[in-house]
């Protein structure tokens, strides 16, 4: 059964279609583009940071995965304004923890910008790395507890009722450890991830047509 929506319940879910649209393109577009990092002819050398591409290409790159990054904060966004009204504390505050890790992760791709002729293990190539830590981080403990708190009850359409919950985990037991190994491994990380997001887009086009949440 639907479950009968207050007026600003209404205007969230007349986002939702179009967030969702959004969120599956980017997540679709991101698994893409690490597939194509991977397959990507080597333009430098691997002691530069920039590897496997160029000055022109890592820039190009950077601001594409800023923008791309956008399309994944969509998703968050109207995950958060569909369930905002049905949860509790722990998940609003997971929710609004993951939207600011995602901002803070759109933010790296550009500070990225400042590694484009740095060679790897140099203070600025450093810098770069660390700088990602503390969004996924964010990213990572705010889907494991606004997930938490979605999987304990049935709002979300098909498997979205556990999805935020897996993508947090994914964070912590396959990305980080993948990302900080060999680029072939770390791209097909994110590109898995990037499906979740993907996916994340379906639960919401489905909650448009649907006509909000099922409990």
């Amino acid at each position: 059964m639907t479950t009968m929506l207050s007026g600003a319940q209404r205007r969230a879910v007349s986002r939702l279609a179009t967030l969702g649209t959004v969120t599956v393109v980017a997540g679709v577009v991101g698994a893409a583009s690490a597939v194509t990092i991977i397959a990507w002819p080597d333009e430098v050398a691997d002691r530069r940071y920039s590897y496997p591409f160029g000055a022109t290409s890592y820039v190009v790159a950077q601001l594409f995965f800023a923008l791309q990054h956008l399309g994944l904060l969509a998703g968050l966004y109207g995950l958060t304004r569909l369930v905002w009204p049905r949860v509790g504390r722990p998940t609003r505050s997971g929710l609004v923890l993951s939207l600011l890790g995602m901002v803070g992760l759109t933010a790296c791709e550009v500070f990225a910008l400042s590694a484009t002729d740095a060679l790897v293990d140099t203070a600025r190539a450093n810098a770069v790395d660390n700088s990602y830590g503390a969004p996924l981080i964010a990213i990572g403990l705010g889907m494991v507890a606004a997930g938490t708190g979605l999987a304990r009850r049935s709002m979300l359409p098909g498997g979205g009722r556990r999805l935020v919950l897996v993508m947090g985990v994914y964070v912590f037991v396959v990305m980080f450890p993948a990302v900080f190994g060999p680029l072939a491994a770390g791209r097909i990380a994110v590109g898995v991830w990037m499906l979740m997001f993907a996916a994340l887009g379906i639960v919401l086009v489905r909650a448009d047509r649907n006509g909000g949440l099922t409990q």
